[in-house]
């Protein structure tokens, strides 16, 4: 878990108003990838579609970024800006759906809370345990602020399927 620690306090740095709910989707992405957003292969590539519609190209952005468990997101406003055809995001999108490794979401957890406990997080220990208190081991959206601040817009794919979208 010594590498997911690492995951974490690099997201911290990068996205200092991260909040709880934002730190326990990282966690939940890196334990189950994004199995749970691939209902069938024309609805991923129309979800694609519409938030490609909606992103602004970026060229300067990163393309990917490890989220642990063998995951990364592809960063969809440099994905736009390098056009990469969308059908290829959802080809690899998809494929990592159906083909991830599945990890513990609860060790993640506890190494999330180990920082907040150290004060590593960009929010309290408090804030943290106020709100897994109510989580149910679901996934969940980025905050409103996280939103607001970093427009997040990716997919979660394989890591070891990126080569093909480079």
């Amino acid at each position: 878990m010594e590498d997911f620690e690492k995951i974490l306090l690099y997201h911290f740095e990068k996205y200092p108003l991260m909040t709880p709910v934002d730190a326990v989707k990282l966690c939940y992405q890196s334990a189950f990838g994004c199995g749970h957003l691939v209902k069938n292969r024309d609805f991923a590539l129309s979800m694609l579609k519409k938030e490609l519609d909606e992103t602004k190209p970026e060229p300067g952005a990163q393309l990917f970024e490890s989220i642990g468990g063998g995951y990364l997101r592809i960063d969809l406003h440099k994905a736009k800006a390098a056009m990469i055809p969308e059908g290829k995001i959802a080809e690899i999108f998809i494929k990592s759906a159906n083909s991830g490794e599945k990890t513990e979401l609860e060790p993640k957890i506890e190494v999330l809370e180990k920082l907040a406990k150290e004060g590593r997080t960009p929010f309290s220990e408090e804030a943290l345990s106020e709100y897994l208190s109510g989580y149910n081991g679901e996934t969940v959206s980025h905050s409103g602020e996280y939103k607001k601040a970093y427009f997040p817009a990716y997919r979660v794919i394989l890591e070891k399927l990126s080569e093909d979208l480079q």
